[in-house]
């Protein structure tokens, strides 16, 4: 282990250590305060959880009173009894009843007279409670709730209305406790254990916290219950769990650790400044290192001793081997680039030589043997020769073309325009073949050669439009589109395609399938969109599954600086 890391992790552990004592003893602090302060919450629910019952128990009763006093339901019930009517409007009644009860919020509603005539109820297993009750539930206390045990625990809270002969008429509406209990827990994030017997189709009065407790493995509890004027009861037990505590004090164990862990950052910087000399041979040696990608690398004027001294003079030994070695690949690379361009080159042009020559043997027979065919055939075959020399010439200018491309010349270029401009030129040549220019989405204005980016388009054109010469119905597309950053130009046709063997080889110089092209079309486009840090690319068949699409992408940037400049020529 070298001096500098055993000096940082010295005065690291050193740090990390005082500040875990010093943690230990703040959160012993801290854990006390913050269980106490956890169950004085606890206990604090309870009150919560009665006041919130008592303020729906009046939010109620207070309901239940402005509906005897206001609505005609009451009133319509006591004018039925005296006109004894009763019987015949009982069923209405009973509707009114039950859509109250829904309107209300309500899970009962019961409207009924004295001595135990109930006109209606909701729902309607409370037709099944005896006279008596009904009686009772009527002639109770309306100023306050009262708490019912069973069958189901609720509040339940009343109002009473006389007839105009006097017939006491009164509604009585309950609203089950369980529910209650249940949206209180979920509000509070605890759990409600009730000592009261469970209906079987109550939801449970419990919130998510019962999990959450059974994985943390800890609860706080607290005894509650509920009372009304009359002293009845219901009691419950309150379990919240202690995520929230454990929580406070996960957080008190994170501010201890990133208070160990910026002591030992300091101290490790405090190391390296400490060991700064010492290691000052082996920060050079890594800097230089860092060049040696890039070619950039220098010898090391080598100090120090022993370990140092001789990983100082075996990277110098590195550096001389590696220039050598980089100069007898750069020389191998171009002799294999330019064999390989004088391949192509010799290939391309030994296919016309083969008619030339014939031509001439033929003419020098007929010459020999004074043939009288000789003047007939000397047209032919001087033509012929001509079209190939041409041909040659051809290959010639077009492989200079892709050995001299200029570097461009970024400015700002209208796409819209510029796409227009490639179709209308090449309208006449289209004859009747249809070419069209479509926006997709408005591009904006970017930086690109506009002279080099007609020649990318006129090629894809070109392409296109020899691909669908002999088609019926003939289409050319040139697409324009933008994402905000890139620009796209689409050309698209209808013609037979690209035979799948031959994808691969699209943008390979020399690589056609034309008998007249010299298979540098392609490959000059392709460079020009490097060159502009776009990308121009053969996407497939068309949307209908015929002809081919190419697309050149451009970002609205244009090149960076150093693409702007012409590049440094490897052979002068």
């Amino acid at each position: 282990m070298r001096l500098a890391l055993r000096l940082a992790l010295t005065f690291g552990l050193l740090a990390a250590a005082s500040s875990a004592l010093v943690g230990v003893a703040i959160r012993y602090r801290l854990v006390a305060t913050e269980t106490e302060r956890f169950r004085e919450d606890v206990r604090g629910v309870c009150e919560r959880i009665k006041g919130e019952v008592r303020r729906q128990a009046d939010a109620d009763r207070t309901l239940i009173t402005g509906f005897c006093e206001g609505n005609e339901l009451v009133e319509h019930v006591g004018l039925a009894i005296d006109n004894g009517e009763i019987d015949e409007r009982r069923l209405s009644f009973s509707a009114r009843v039950h859509t109250e009860r829904k309107a209300f919020g309500m899970d009962e509603l019961l409207v009924g007279a004295e001595k135990g005539d109930i006109v209606g109820a909701s729902p309607t297993t409370l037709i099944g409670v005896t006279p008596a009750e009904v009686d009772a539930l009527i002639r109770g206390d309306a100023s306050t709730f009262a708490l019912r045990m069973t069958p189901v625990p609720a509040i339940v809270t009343r109002c009473t209305k006389a007839s105009p002969n006097g017939r006491l008429v009164g509604m009585v509406a309950a609203r089950h406790v369980d529910p209650m209990m249940d949206r209180i827990a979920r509000t509070l994030g605890i759990t409600v254990v009730p000592s009261w017997p469970r209906a079987v189709k109550s939801p449970p009065v419990a919130s998510s916290a019962t999990a959450a407790a059974n994985v943390a493995g800890g609860a706080e509890r607290a005894t509650c219950q509920i009372e009304d004027a009359r002293g009845a009861a219901l009691p419950f037990e309150i379990v919240k769990p202690t995520r929230e505590l454990e929580a406070n004090l996960a957080e008190v164990d994170r501010a201890v650790g990133v208070l160990a862990i910026v002591a030992a950052v300091v101290a490790f910087l405090v190391a390296v400044v400490l060991a700064r000399s010492i290691g000052r041979p082996l920060s050079v040696l890594a800097q230089e290192a860092g060049k040696v990608a890039a070619g950039e690398a220098q010898p090391l004027q080598v100090r120090g001793s022993g370990e140092v001294r001789e990983l100082g003079l075996a990277f110098d030994r590195m550096i001389t081997d590696l220039a050598v070695t980089r100069r007898r690949l750069a020389a191998a690379s171009r002799v294999a680039a330019w064999r390989e361009v004088a391949r192509r080159v010799a290939h391309e042009v030994k296919n016309p030589l083969a008619p030339i020559r014939a031509a001439v043997e033929t003419l020098r027979r007929l010459r020999a043997r004074e043939d009288p065919r000789f003047d007939e055939y000397f047209d032919e075959a001087t033509r012929t020769v001509l079209d190939e020399v041409h041909r040659i010439s051809n290959i010639v200018t077009e492989f200079t073309r892709f050995a001299r491309l200029p570097p461009p010349r970024p400015q700002d270029m209208d796409v819209e325009d510029v796409a227009r401009h490639v179709v209308q030129a090449h309208k006449a040549a289209a004859g009747d073949l249809h070419l069209a220019h479509v926006t997709q989405r408005r591009a904006p204005a970017i930086r690109a050669d506009r002279d080099q980016v007609i020649q990318v388009l006129t090629n894809l054109v070109q392409n296109a439009l020899d691909a669908v010469k002999d088609v019926p119905g003939g289409a050319v597309t040139l697409t324009t589109d933008t994402d905000g950053h890139y620009v796209s130009f689409s050309v698209a046709d209808n013609g037979s395609g690209i035979a799948p063997e031959f994808a691969g080889r699209l943008f390979e110089p020399y690589a056609t399938t034309k008998s007249s092209g010299t298979g540098l079309g392609l490959a000059i486009a392709q460079r020009i969109a490097y060159e502009h840090d776009g990308e121009l690319s053969y996407v497939g068949a068309s949307a209908n599954g015929k002809g081919a699409v190419f697309r050149l992408v451009l970002p609205v940037e244009g090149p960076a600086a150093a693409s702007e400049a012409p590049p440094p020529s490897s052979d002068g």
